[in-house]
C-alpha cells in the first residue's frame, strides 16, 4: 500500500502540473470532478429507481407476491429481511440501518473514504427491504450510493483529504436531487447535514453536482415530476390567524420526532443484546412487522397491503389531497403510530433504508389528524385541513433531522405548492427548536455521539473536522515504568517538552499516564518525594490519538479528560509521541487565518 500510495501521489503531482498549464487549479479541478460525480450519481439514482420499480412490480398487491394470500404479509418481510441480513453481514455492514450516520462517520474519521461495494450492497438491501414491505425510504440508500460514488472518484484520482469531503457531499447532493427530483433540497441536505459549511468554495461544486444529476434524471425519465404533486392548488388556504394552530402543531411534531428517535435507538440496543447470529436479526423485525400487518388487515382492510408497509406514499397522497376528511381522524392517528412501530421494527433490527419517507408519513398523519380536529371544532374551514398534513410532513422531517432549511425546501419541491410555504417555514423552525430542547442530537448525529463522535454546529467546527491530527506537530513521548521513582520524572521533565508522562510495563504496553498536576501535588510534600514511585501517581490510561483523527474529536478528548497532552499511536499502535492542547489550538488558529 505504501508503494501504491507513493505512485498515486507522484501521478497526482504530475497531473496537477499538467492541468495548471491550462489554468486549472485545485478549485477548478474540484468543479470538474463535481460534474463527473453528479453525472455518475444521477445514473446510479436512475438504476436504483429502476431496481425499486422492478421489485415493487413483483411484490405489489395486484398480481405480485402479496396477492398470494394474507400469510404473505408475514412471509415476505421475513424472507426479505433474511436476504438483507446476508448482504449486510457478509458483504457490507455499513448497508444496514438508515445509512446517513455511516457516511457522516466516514467524513469525520476516515477522511471521506467509503468502500465502493457499499453502493451496490445498499441499493440491493434497501430494494429488498422496501419491496418486501419493510417500512423505510430511499433517502438513506441514495445518500450512501452517491457518497460512495464521490468517495471512489476521489480515491481513484488521489485528491487531497480536505477536498474528499466536498466530493462526497457532491455525491450526496446529486443522489437526493435525482431520487426526489429536488435539486435545491439536495444542495441544502449536503450542506446543512453533512458539511455544515456554506462557503462559496464548498457551495459551488455541490450545486454543479446537483444540477447535472437532476438534468440527467430528466433526460432518462422525462415524465418525472413532483412526487406529491398537488392536483388542485385551490385546496390549500392559509390565514395569518392560523399561526397559533401551526405553533401547536409544531410542538406536537417535536414531541413525536423525539419519541420516534428514542424508540428507534431503543430497538437497536435491544437487537444488539439478543444472542442470535446477526444475519437473522433483521428477520425478527420482519416477523414483528408481519404480525402487525396481519392484525391490521384483519380489523381494517382484508386482502390489502397495510398502508404503513414500504414507503407509504399512497397514504401521503391521500392525506394531502381533497379526501382527507374521509380518511378519518383516528385512522390517521393509528396509522402514524403503526408507521413509527413498523419503522422501528424494520430499521431497529438491522433492515436497510432511510427514515425520510417514514418521517413524511408520520408527519402527514399527525398534521392531517390535527387539521381534521380543528375543522371539527369549527376553527378552520374544510379547505385548510389538508394544508396541515403538508406542514406536518415538513415539521416532522425538521424535528428528526434538525435540518429546517432542508425540510422547508424539500416539501416545496415534493409538492410544488407555494400556498403553504409560510406555515411550513414557521412550523419547521418551531419543531426544530423544540426538538433540540428535548434532545440535543438529531436522528443522524445521535448514532455518532453514541460512538464517541461529536459533530459541530457552526462553520468553525467544519474547519476542525477538515483538519487531522497528523497536521499537528507532536513531541516525543516520555515513557516511564511503574516502578520508576518520582525523582526520575523530575529529571525527565527537563529533557521533554511534554508535561505528562506515559506509563508502560516491561512489555512496552500502555498502562497509564502521569499528568503534571499530580506531580505538582506530590511536590507539596517534599519529605514524601524520595519515597514515591510512578505507580502511586499514575492515572488509568486515557484514549490515544490516531493521526487520522479529526481535530474536533481530539479537542473533545482534551475537554473530557482535562489533560494537557495525549499519547499518539502510529500504524503499529505503538506510542511514540504526544500531542499537546497548545499545538492543536495553534493549528486551528492558523486554519482560521487561512480561511479568513
Amino acid at each position: 500500500m505504501g508503494e501504491l500510495g507513493r505512485r498515486t501521489s507522484i501521478w497526482r503531482v504530475q497531473s496537477m502540473r499538467t492541468l495548471e498549464r491550462f489554468g486549472i487549479n485545485e478549485d477548478r479541478l474540484l468543479i470538474l470532478l463535481s460534474i463527473l460525480v453528479g453525472g455518475a450519481t444521477g445514473l446510479g439514482a436512475h438504476l436504483f429507481y429502476e431496481l425499486l420499480e422492478f421489485a415493487y412490480d413483483h411484490a405489489s398487491a395486484e398480481g405480485g407476491y402479496f396477492s398470494f394470500g394474507t400469510y404473505m404479509l408475514v412471509l415476505l418481510p421475513v424472507v426479505g429481511a433474511i436476504l438483507v441480513g446476508i448482504i449486510t453481514t457478509s458483504f457490507a455492514s455499513e448497508a444496514k440501518g438508515h445509512g446517513v450516520p455511516e457516511v457522516m462517520d466516514a467524513l469525520c474519521r476516515k477522511g471521506g473514504e467509503i468502500r465502493p461495494r457499499v453502493a451496490l450492497a445498499k441499493a440491493i438491501a434497501s430494494a429488498l427491504t422496501i419491496s418486501s414491505g419493510g417500512s423505510a425510504g430511499t433517502e438513506g440508500p441514495i445518500v450512501q450510493i452517491g457518497a460512495a460514488i464521490g468517495s471512489s472518484t476521489g480515491q481513484i484520482l488521489g485528491i487531497k483529504r480536505h477536498q474528499m469531503n466536498t466530493l462526497v457531499a457532491c455525491g450526496v447532493a446529486g443522489g437526493i436531487a435525482a431520487i426526489f427530483n429536488a435539486p435545491i433540497a439536495g444542495v441544502l441536505f449536503a450542506l446543512e447535514i453533512f458539511l455544515r459549511d456554506f462557503s462559496f468554495r464548498t457551495f459551488s461544486p455541490i450545486v454543479f453536482a446537483s444540477v447535472i444529476s437532476t438534468s440527467l434524471t430528466h433526460a432518462l425519465r422525462p415524465d418525472a415530476g413532483a412526487i406529491f404533486e398537488v392536483v388542485n392548488p385551490e385546496l390549500y388556504t392559509f390565514r395569518g390567524a392560523e399561526l397559533p394552530y401551526y405553533l401547536v402543531l409544531g410542538v406536537f411534531c417535536a414531541i413525536a420526532s423525539v419519541g420516534f428517535i428514542r424508540v428507534l435507538y431503543f430497538a437497536e440496543d435491544v437487537t444488539d443484546k439478543i444472542k442470535i447470529p446477526n444475519v437473522f436479526k433483521p428477520a425478527l423485525g420482519g416477523l414483528l412487522l408481519g404480525i402487525s400487518g396481519i392484525i391490521y388487515v384483519h380489523f381494517r382492510h382484508p386482502n390489502l397491503v397495510p398502508e404503513f408497509y414500504s414507503n407509504g406514499y399512497p397514504l401521503i397522497r391521500e392525506a394531502i389531497g381533497p379526501n382527507l376528511l374521509s380518511v378519518g381522524l383516528w385512522t390517521l392517528v393509528g396509522l402514524g403510530f403503526l408507521k413509527a412501530l413498523a419503522t422501528t421494527f424494520t430499521l431497529g433490527s438491522g433492515g436497510s433504508g432511510g427514515i425520510f419517507a417514514p418521517s413524511l408519513f408520520m408527519g402527514a398523519c399527525l398534521g392531517g389528524a390535527f387539521g381534521i380536529a380543528l375543522h371539527k371544532l369549527g376553527l378552520i374551514e374544510e379547505t385548510s385541513a389538508s394544508a396541515y398534513a403538508i406542514v406536518g410532513m415538513a415539521a416532522l422531517v425538521a424535528g428528526t433531522t434538525h435540518a429546517p432549511l432542508t425540510a422547508i425546501v424539500i416539501l416545496y419541491e415534493l409538492t410544488r405548492q407555494p400556498r403553504v410555504i409560510l406555515p411550513i417555514m414557521f412550523a419547521a423552525i418551531v419543531t426544530t427548536s423544540m426538538a433540540q430542547y428535548l434532545l440535543r442530537e438529531s436522528i443522524y448525529t445521535l448514532k455518532l455521539v453514541r460512538r464517541g463522535i461529536r459533530i459541530g454546529r457552526v462553520a468553525d467546527a467544519t474547519i476542525l473536522r477538515r483538519l487531522h491530527a497528523d497536521r499537528v506537530p507532536t513531541v516525543p513521548a516520555p515513557l516511564v515504568k511503574p516502578d520508576a521513582p518520582l525523582q526520575q520524572l523530575l529529571r525527565m521533565a527537563e529533557e521533554y517538552q511534554s508535561p505528562d508522562f506515559v506509563v508502560v510495563d516491561d512489555d512496552a504496553n500502555y498502562v497509564g499516564i502521569v499528568v503534571a498536576d499530580d506531580i505538582r501535588t506530590a511536590l507539596l510534600q517534599p519529605e514524601a518525594v524520595p519515597l514515591l514511585v510512578v505507580a502511586e501517581l499514575a492515572r488509568p490510561p486515557v484514549p490515544c490519538v490516531s493521526p487520522s483523527d479529526t481535530l474536533d474529536s481530539v479537542l473533545d478528548k482534551f475537554a473530557r479528560l482535562r489533560v494537557n497532552a495525549l499519547p499518539v499511536t502510529g500504524q503499529d499502535d505503538v506510542i511514540r509521541s504526544m500531542i499537546t492542547r497548545h499545538a492543536v489550538m495553534d493549528v486551528y488558529q492558523q486554519a482560521l487565518d487561512e480561511q479568513g
